[in-house]
């Protein structure tokens, strides 16, 4: 039985149902998430992953996931946009951190890390990108749960995600996505792809910047074999075993989108890069690079740049690195 080690949720569910693994399933009211002792033998989160898309999560999860007895959720679907549409009424006013949405929100992840196989040990969750809005209020649901928030420059995110789509696009010019842009509905409507999602990023790394909670940095440049091991011990708190950590260092030698492990993954910044147009280029570092800046600069950074941040010099040496 697969414990989770595809690289979405919702195929771990393909998998599963192509095996006739799923049994019987059924709907049932969310006051159902008013009663927490329903999930008593859950898995208590071991450590949570945020991130902006396209920026080695999938890579960490699967790398987590692969010691015997880790379980990953990866952007699990009723962490989607069910619940959040629920306590927002489709966004139509704040998600507030009361008891009754904690607990709710605490059940419904216990929900999702119930043991499968017997022999789980640790459970770790991936958010979709844009839950990271809610970082603090998913914190203070498991205010002892450490995070990671990872990021990359939205220049080879949007080329990526220009190349594949992403579902925040479907987002524009709803009330979700004047939440997640921090722009009027209307304004949001008239953006172009490139700029819509660079709103889009720009609030993710404000959020990430400003967030209160317990939440470890890491950016994708800095993302690899060499440097998983701290990750993983100094972002979430983990005390590995040798055997651990060699499993989730193989992960490194494989596409990370690729489940059968029969492909490598090769460099693909420049190409990237080279993608989006000069105009382009420019928009979204205007918006994004003082902010990218001060993440690679935040004592938060596992992996922090030792000068000191300076505003406009920082957004030079973005500028300069982008080239």
């Amino acid at each position: 039985m697969s414990i989770f080690r595809e690289w979405q949720y919702i195929f771990t569910i393909q998998h599963l149902a192509a095996q006739e693994s799923i049994g019987d399933a059924f709907s049932t009211p969310i006051d159902i998430l008013d009663h927490e002792e329903l999930f008593a033998d859950s898995l208590y989160p071991s450590g949570f992953i945020h991130h902006i898309s396209r920026c080695g999560s999938t890579l960490t999860a699967k790398a987590l996931a692969r010691p015997n007895g880790h379980m990953m959720i990866s952007q699990g679907g009723p962490l989607q946009r069910g619940f959040w549409a629920h306590i927002t009424k489709d966004w139509t006013r704040p998600a507030e951190p009361d008891e009754k949405t904690l607990r709710r929100l605490r059940t419904l992840v216990l929900a999702m890390t119930r043991p499968r196989c017997g022999d789980e040990h640790r459970a770790f969750v991936k958010f979709i990108s844009w839950n990271v809005v809610y970082v603090d209020l998913i914190a203070a649901a498991f205010p002892d749960v450490p995070a990671l928030f990872l990021y990359r420059d939205p220049v080879e995110v949007i080329a990526s995600v220009k190349r594949d789509t992403t579902a925040a696009l479907l987002t524009r010019g709803t009330d979700q996505g004047a939440f997640l842009t921090g722009l009027p509905r209307e304004k949001g409507a008239e953006l172009s792809d490139v700029d819509y999602l660079t709103a889009c990023y720009a609030r993710y790394f404000e959020v990430a910047k400003d967030a209160k909670c317990n939440l470890s940095l890491v950016n994708y440049r800095d993302l690899g074999p060499h440097s998983f091991t701290r990750v993983a011990e100094q972002g979430l708190d983990l005390c590995l075993k040798e055997d651990d950590r060699l499993a989730m260092l193989e992960q490194f030698r494989y596409h990370s989108k690729d489940d059968s492990n029969s492909s490598t993954f090769s460099d693909d910044r420049a190409a990237k890069q080279a993608a989006l147009s000069e105009d382009e280029r420019a928009r979204i570092e205007e918006t994004c690079a003082d902010l990218i800046a001060r993440l690679d600069h935040s004592k938060r950074n596992l992996f922090a740049k030792n000068a000191p941040f300076g505003g406009e010099d920082s957004q030079k040496t973005f500028a300069r690195q982008h080239q």
